[in-house]
């Protein structure tokens, strides 16, 4: 019982610290031409995992995590900048669970320079984003921004209509590149990114290295068993027609490159070009949408010559007048597999470095190798409150 008091004084206080972390958000505006932005955000989470059981490990566990995130930025008209520095914290993770995220963490962070107490909890803090916009005063919408940021495939232009802006976000983004903000680390990338928007399209170049992330504490540390992902190369290329050329309407084509030059196994080398598509408008009592996001995949992998590809495509239709607004969608994955493993032919799909959290809540299958149909209710019942549920039949392509 004196175990559970501690525990329960904890997550009080970190639940205080919530509320605080709200309270914090704020924007400064200093002056017209000059503005200072400073922002806090605290998240805790409780994760408890239960398994079947097995001999010498713990069947079932809680952990505790906080994920702290301080950031200061200026904006001027010629120069933007900004400063973010990251704190988790874990607490009571398990060191003999053997399953779950819990173990992931801890596996991951265990290590000399970490561990002050292994049972108990583990925390680091580093610098997530440091980056500064310059602005061509010559070229209006012409930007570069160097240095250390997030960047989120499928996001570099969003559109103003709410619908294709949730599904821009759900299920269009970081299906190849994404942050992994799931985690309570995630990543971030260094490197640039040059910008030329216009109220009508959005072009993007963006040429990265990953920093460390995911499950592993030190951002701050490029090297993790013994290989630099400062040697994964990626260059993003993307033109996006935004919704106020035709009401209702966003498309965007992209390429992507990627070059894992870090020593392992596979050291895949891959070209990627592909598009998105989506459209929405009223009909009846409400708005139908329709998604399609297509790639496909060349190059090299463990040697072999790679030619993969995914699609998807989606279809929904929202209740606009009714209670929570309901909101019915389905819709069809295919991820390509490999047919014959005695061939010099590499055909699975490849993701890259994603989130896959926004497509699978419980991520025993991934997008790479499988097919799916899935139904999806969202529900809103407030305006700061949405509720969402899938259902998936999964098979493997091959």
């Amino acid at each position: 019982m004196k175990d559970w008091s501690k525990y329960l004084s904890l997550i009080v206080f970190l639940l205080a610290l919530v509320w605080a972390g709200r309270g914090l958000a704020y924007t400064l505006q200093v002056d017209k031409p000059f503005k200072v932005n400073v922002n806090f955000r605290e998240e805790v989470r409780s994760e408890s995992w239960w398994t079947f059981d097995k001999p010498g490990i713990d069947d079932s566990y809680t952990f505790v995590s906080s994920k702290m995130r301080f950031g200061l930025g200026v904006n001027t008209k010629l120069v933007d900048g900004f400063v973010q520095f990251h704190w988790t914290q874990f607490f009571n993770l398990p060191d003999d669970a053997g399953f779950g995220t819990g173990d992931l963490y801890y596996k991951t962070n265990k290590g000399p320079g970490l561990w002050s107490d292994p049972d108990s909890s583990v925390g680091y803090g580093a610098i997530s984003q440091a980056w500064i916009r310059l602005k061509c005063p010559q070229v209006e919408g012409l930007s570069l921004r160097g240095g250390r940021f997030v960047y989120n495939s499928g996001l570099e232009a969003l559109p103003k209509n709410p619908t294709l802006k949730w599904l821009r976000k759900l299920r269009i983004s970081q299906r190849l590149i994404g942050g992994f903000e799931w985690s309570r680390v995630g990543r971030s990338f260094d490197g640039l990114q040059l910008v030329y928007d216009q109220p009508l399209y959005n072009v993007t170049v963006t040429a990265v290295h990953p920093t460390p992330g995911g499950f592993y504490l030190r951002r701050d540390d490029p090297t993790y068993n013994g290989y630099d992902v400062h040697d994964v190369d990626i260059l993003a290329v993307s033109a996006t027609l935004k919704d106020s050329y035709i009401e209702g309407l966003d498309a965007q084509v992209f390429y992507y490159y990627y070059n894992d030059d870090r020593g392992l196994a596979e050291d895949p080398e891959i070209h990627n070009v592909g598009a998105h598509f989506l459209y929405t408008a009223e009909a009846g009592p409400g708005a139908f949408d329709f998604l399609f996001w297509g790639v496909y995949q060349w190059g090299t992998y463990e040697g072999l010559d790679h030619d993969a590809y995914g699609i998807a495509v989606e279809a929904g239709y929202k209740f606009k007048d009714l209670p929570w607004q309901p909101w019915f969608r389905v819709g069809y994955w295919y991820g390509s597999g490999d047919d014959d493993p005695n061939d010099n032919d590499h055909e699975t799909f490849f993701m890259m470095i994603p989130t896959l959290r926004i497509y699978a809540f419980t991520p025993f299958y991934n997008l790479m190798n499988t097919q799916y149909v899935f139904g999806q209710v969202i529900l809103k019942p407030h305006k700061k409150v949405l509720v969402r549920s899938d259902l998936h039949y999964l098979q493997l392509t091959e």
